[in-house]
């Protein structure tokens, strides 16, 4: 009879951790079919794992929950609403709800705005190790935005991204050693730096390390390289690097002289109104420099530099009025 007893009252112990292990893994599961279909835009069904869980305090639950009210994914956008769940996650330790609570905070987002505050929960998400928070961190210090400007500060937390792989951060710190803002100048490790950045696509940083290769600062001068670097941040839209390989491709420097590439480059920077690049395209229609000659095309560059300052842009104009070309002649009207 004892040893029965025994077993019955094993029995019954075992019945709670049973059914506790089981809803742990329903809880699982359903967190992780939540992510399924929502990453397959399945929001409905997304919406009901999540909304359950969230319900019952699980914290990732009412992270993703809050992401959807956030974004407006299967539900009309709620920025209230999204707050509320992140907050109730964020008080967890969730760091990514901590993280996107003060950016809410930051941009007065669902919540009023309240630098402290987005201070707050950067700083708690931050210290878990969470890369964009401390990048987020660094650039409040940077721009002086809820707190005093600390240059300082910023470089530490830019730092602390960057080793994370975050390219704006090593992009920024890489400036910051150009600069010596904050840190001690050192055009070496502001190469080390812009190069992480460059080398993991980062336009900016590509156009700063051909800066870097073309006035040898923190690396042996090299117009060949230069050259090589502005043309992947051209080729990303970078106007400037448009603009210098433009240069390049006129000179020869770097690159083997050729006027067609030149203007193409000099072009599509002045299409971002780049005002030296559309006095250039100006020069080349012209006088027919890489494109066929052609007034009309001359006048309406001249007249986008004209108007953006560049004072010789408006000379040409002048001269070409003084051939009593129409369209000069009005250009200049206007712009007087």
């Amino acid at each position: 009879m004892v040893n029965l007893m025994s077993l019955i009252k094993k029995i019954i112990a075992a019945v709670p951790l049973s059914l506790l292990l089981a809803t742990l893994s329903v809880m699982a599961s359903s967190i992780e079919e939540g992510k399924e279909a929502l990453q397959n835009e399945n929001y409905t069904f997304a919406l009901e794992q999540f909304q359950l869980l969230a319900e019952k305090g699980d914290a990732e639950a009412q992270l993703f929950l809050g992401g959807m009210y956030l974004r407006g994914e299967g539900v009309d956008q709620n920025l209230e609403e999204a707050a509320e769940w992140l907050k109730l996650a964020a008080e967890q330790g969730e760091p990514t709800a901590q993280n996107n609570l003060g950016w809410m905070y930051q941009n007065g987002r669902g919540v009023s705005r309240d630098f402290q505050e987005a201070m707050k929960w950067y700083r708690r998400s931050a210290e878990q190790g969470m890369a964009v928070a401390q990048q987020n961190i660094a650039q409040m210090y940077y721009d002086g935005e809820g707190v005093s400007r600390d240059y300082s500060e910023a470089a530490s937390w830019f730092e602390l991204a960057a080793e994370q792989g975050l390219t704006k951060s090593q992009e920024t710190l890489g400036d910051m050693y150009y600069r010596g803002m904050g840190v001690d100048q050192s055009h070496e490790k502001g190469v080390q730096w812009t190069r992480r950045a460059a080398e993991q696509g980062a336009s900016v940083a590509q156009y700063n390390l051909g800066v870097a290769y073309s006035e040898g600062l923190g690396v042996p001068q090299s117009y060949t390289d230069a050259a090589a670097w502005y043309l992947l941040a051209a080729e990303q839209g970078d106007s400037e690097a448009q603009f210098n390989l433009g240069n390049m491709y006129y000179q020869g420097r770097g690159v083997e002289q050729n006027m067609v590439e030149s203007t193409k480059w000099y072009q599509l920077a002045a299409e971002q109104d780049e005002p030296e690049a559309q006095y250039f395209v100006g020069v080349a229609y012209a006088e027919g420099i890489g494109v066929t000659q052609d007034s009309l095309e001359a006048v309406k560059w001249f007249f986008q530099a004209a108007e953006n300052g560049i004072d010789e842009a408006k000379e040409e104009l002048e001269k070409l009025s003084e051939q009593n070309l129409a369209e000069a002649k009005e250009a200049l009207e206007e712009l007087n």
